[in-house]
């Protein structure tokens, strides 16, 4: 299916030429597709036909790469993959094993500082609202009793069995 002006430059052609060319070059494409070769077996296939030459089987199936995780596999290896990737993670320990008084002061220490900004917000939109004078004192001192309590609450010492170096970069 060569065009007599299969060589020429695709500018100096006609459009006819040209629309010939990329019919011919579609139906190529669409009979490579259909039987299962690759783009250069079929290119190769095309150059041998111009020329005489004995006729070559080429591969029908595409050839699968072969790799180092390409092996025959056995029912038990399917079976170990297979659990494997159904990994269940443990239960999370219950919330009743925390320590209540470590929950309060983290409450209180977390509170107090969003509730005087919200407080301090709503006073100077209402000027008119009337807060309690022992407000203030009350907050400031559950504050520092909380942090009080946390730093408290801190391991003052490392365990001796523990070698680990904590993160390292």
């Amino acid at each position: 299916m060569a065009s007599p002006n299969r060589d020429a430059e695709p500018d100096d052609l006609p459009d006819a030429d040209v629309d010939a060319r990329w019919s011919d070059i579609v139906a190529r494409l669409d009979d490579v597709e259909q039987s299962g070769l690759t783009v250069e077996d079929a290119e190769r296939a095309d150059d041998q036909a111009d020329t005489p030459s004995l006729p070559t089987e080429l591969p029908v199936a595409p050839r699968q790469p072969s790799g180092p995780r390409d092996w025959p596999t056995t029912p038990e290896v399917e079976a170990l993959e297979e659990a494997e990737e159904h990994f269940v993670p443990p239960d999370p320990e219950p919330v009743a094993h925390r320590d209540p008084l470590l929950t309060l002061s983290w409450t209180v220490a977390v509170a107090v500082p969003v509730l005087t900004v919200i407080g301090v917000v709503v006073t100077a939109l209402i000027p008119e609202l009337p807060v309690p004078s022992w407000l203030g004192p009350a907050g400031g001192g559950a504050f520092l009793a909380a942090i009080a309590v946390l730093v408290w609450r801190m391991p003052h010492r490392r365990d001796p069995d523990d070698r680990d170096p904590g993160a390292v970069v």
